[in-house]
């Protein structure tokens, strides 16, 4: 049976029509569904209008009760009740708790995103309240509202009817213009929650109020023809679905589309207002259905936010959704609805059962610690480290330049004979490995060749000689020539010897045999390999120190001050000889090594997880490149190193590190390594799956560094759970150098 009152049941369906395409835009569905906001916007902005002008007397308290009941209250209670649910969910990490629920409950929500670089447009829900901005800007108007209103209304009233409808439209005109700008600028979030840049739709709907409350709907007669205005209303509203389907974020019609829903949503508006029918039950559900319309907003991204936690199918988790935010939407509207008198043993039963939920939920609130200044000291700091890389990046790029042509000017100024050998033999990076014989004569080395650089230590082996080497090399420090003098305290084997002077390629090796080969039996073999290698040149300590006790302490093995002595000499008189005699093929040689070194280098690539330590990791790898955005992603890093492949730059060493923000999956992984097979691979692994994956495969030319072990605990970790703190980056560090060093 119909009712004899009748309604404007389009604005109804305009109104359903916007809520379900937001909601299926928070559910990944509808990539366009972000311009029903505009649509909700001209509606409210309508509506607000129409209003005031149906009471006889506009009353600010009458307003502004209304608006706490009707809209307050609602998002008070889902405010409370998402904090009490969430807080039963350990796995949940919400940092922004307090300060994000804070910003929604005052209504600054939408500038609060923006200081926080929230991007609505992500679709990574990192927040049950990113949808909240919309209220915060719907709040904000409603609040200076009532004085427009006035304002306008006396000015209508008084002097002119088509004064106020100019002022809106024109209002409406600069905030679109302020809205376009901001785009233009390349700043999409601010246009986005900026309430200014964002009031055009709302004011294109106050002046359609004006206009409709001063002047009626301003149409042709034929256009009010029943047949006609039903055919261009749904013509409208196909085009709004078109829009709503097609246009996403990313669109180069973004802007325009943005303004073209507005418009369409106030013809929508001028034909709804002229279709007025009487109402029928289905009507009357839709009308029920259109006024929890408020309350599905607030709904849905909380339950969303809670699902991503929840292990679904995601086929079945989506109509899951959809009724438990319809089902908690009824409940909130029933409890609030209080013209209603039905029910209302049953509703006062229910709204102290969401009122009991909301108290605890104001209870967790109040125990939520506000980690937004230690955050943003955290990004103060990775923004400074950024400059910093920058800085150092640039600084090591002209002190590489610089080395390069102060070396190329001391070639260019080589002279073929004997005192020009022997200034440049003097003048060599010498690159020393040794023990304690050499540790002894370190300081009569530094005087014959100022430039060089030695590493020796009491007790060491030769096995450690290679890796030694190779960390030099790697951090281009590896001079030209290298002396070795280890085996009296372990010899390592052929193929450990091999190994050192393959890394030592394309330089020049003086190795010097031991004086006790008689326990060691080392010089043997150095002299037999020496033989295979043209590179690799023999001093023979053994033989020049015999017969002179003078040389050694009573040990025979530690260098007295004549022993010292003479043992410099034997390794500048041998490095001497192979330079005079390879003199003119080694200034070419020694290029081609420079060149080379410059390939040689360890490239870390990472996001925050880098970016935050790189104060400590720049001090152990200072001569390498970092790679390192906070934006870096798969996509990204790939192209980067098929680049560094196809023109020959990419270094040898490359160190991946990735926290869980940025999702490279274990096929991704797989492809890098191929793609890398030459190459040395260091993956710091933030989890735990991909670890044992890759762990699998034993890959021969991976390093993989389980950091997932290492910050089990929240020890290592900041409040969000995902950047580590200042004792996380030394051990990240500490981990990394240990690793590379290996």
């Amino acid at each position: 049976m119909e009712s004899s009152r009748k309604y404007y049941k389009d604005i109804n369906f305009i109104r359903l029509l916007a809520c379900a395409a937001v909601l299926l835009y928070h559910l990944n569905i509808l990539k366009g569904g972000y311009l029903a906001v505009c649509i909700f916007f001209a509606l409210s902005g309508y509506l607000s209008c129409i209003s005031a002008f149906k009471t006889k007397e506009f009353s600010l308290s009458s307003y502004y009760s209304k608006l706490i009941l009707r809209l307050y209250l609602p998002l008070v209670v889902v405010v409370f009740i998402t904090i009490a649910v969430i807080s039963f969910f350990p796995n949940i990490n919400w940092l922004n708790l307090k300060p994000e629920s804070t910003s929604v409950l005052f209504g600054y929500n939408n500038f609060w995103q923006l200081s926080a670089n929230l991007d609505y447009f992500a679709r990574q829900i990192s927040s049950p309240f990113m949808h909240l901005w919309y209220i915060a800007i719907l709040f904000q108007f409603d609040l200076i509202f009532p004085f427009i209103y006035m304002l306008l209304r006396k000015i209508g009233d008084k002097i002119s009817k088509i004064i106020p409808c100019i002022i809106t439209i024109i209002l409406s005109i600069v905030s679109f213009m302020y809205f376009y700008k901001l785009n233009l600028d390349q700043n999409i979030m601010a246009s986005y929650y900026n309430t200014f840049a964002r009031s055009f739709s709302l004011l294109f709907g106050l002046s359609l109020g004006f206009i409709h409350s001063y002047y009626r709907p301003i149409m042709p007669k034929i256009l009010t023809n029943k047949i006609i205005n039903r055919i261009i209303f749904y013509l409208y509203i196909l085009i709004s679905i078109f829009l709503l389907i097609f246009i996403d974020a990313n669109s180069k019609y973004f802007v325009v589309t943005m303004l073209l829903i507005t418009l369409i949503t106030c013809r929508l508006i001028d034909y709804a207002s002229v279709n007025k029918e009487k109402i029928n039950k289905f009507d009357m559900f839709i009308k029920y259905l259109s006024g929890m319309t408020y309350e599905i907003y607030l709904f849905q991204y909380p339950v969303i936010y809670l699902f991503q936690y929840i292990n679904i199918d995601f086929y079945l988790k989506i109509p899951i959704i959809i009724i438990i935010v319809l089902l908690l939407s009824f409940i909130l509207h029933f409890c609030t609805n209080f013209k209603s008198k039905n029910y209302n043993e049953i509703r006062c039963l229910v709204a102290a059962f969401l009122v009991c939920i909301s108290l605890y939920g104001v209870y967790q609130y109040f125990l939520a610690k506000d980690h937004t200044q230690e955050m943003k000291n955290l990004e103060q700091q990775l923004e400074s480290n950024e400059k910093m890389i920058e800085q150092k990046q640039k600084e090591y790029a002209e002190q590489m330049k610089q080395e390069e042509d102060d070396w190329n000017k001391v070639l260019s100024d080589l002279e073929n004979d004997e005192s020009k050998v022997k200034e440049i033999v003097n003048n060599l990076p010498v690159v020393g490995v040794g023990d304690s014989v050499m540790l002894g004569a370190v300081e009569d080395l530094y005087k014959q060749f100022p430039n060089s650089y030695f590493d020796a230590k009491i007790s060491r082996s030769a096995w450690v000689a290679n890796g030694i080497l190779q960390d030099l090399k790697n951090r281009n420090l590896l001079g030209d020539p290298i002396v070795i003098n280890l085996g009296a305290n372990g010899d390592c084997t052929t193929a450990c010897k091999k190994a050192i002077i393959e890394t030592c390629k394309d330089r020049d090796l003086f190795w010097l045999t031991v004086t006790n080969d008689k326990d060691v039996h080392v010089n043997d073999k150095l002299i037999s390999l020496a033989k295979e290698y043209p590179n690799m040149h023999i001093i023979d300590w053994n033989s020049i120190s015999s017969g002179h006790p003078e040389y050694f302490f009573s040990d025979g093995i530690h260098l007295t001050l004549k022993g010292r002595q003479v043992y410099t000499k034997a390794i500048y008189d041998s490095i001497y000889k192979v330079y005079l005699e390879e003199y003119k093929n080694k200034i070419q040689s020694i290029i081609d090594d420079h060149e080379n070194e410059k390939k040689s280098k360890i490239t870390f690539y990472g996001n925050d997880i880098l970016l935050n330590a790189f104060d400590d990791l720049q001090n152990n790898f200072k001569t390498a490149k970092f790679d390192i955005s906070k934006d870096l992603n798969y996509e990204t890093l790939k192209e980067k190193i098929e680049n560094g492949i196809k023109d020959n730059s990419l270094n040898y060493n490359i160190v991946l590190a990735f926290d869980n923000s940025t999702n490279i999956d274990i096929s991704q992984y797989k492809y890098l390594i191929e793609l890398c097979k030459e190459h040395k691979i260091y993956i710091v692994c933030l989890d735990e799956k991909i670890f044992n994956e890759l762990n699998k495969e034993n890959y021969e030319n991976v390093a993989l560094i389980n950091f997932q072990e290492e910050i089990q605990s929240d020890e290592y970790l900041m409040p969000d759970k995902l950047h580590l703190n200042e004792e996380g980056n030394k051990k990240l560090n500490s981990v990394l150098y240990d690793t590379i060093s290996e």
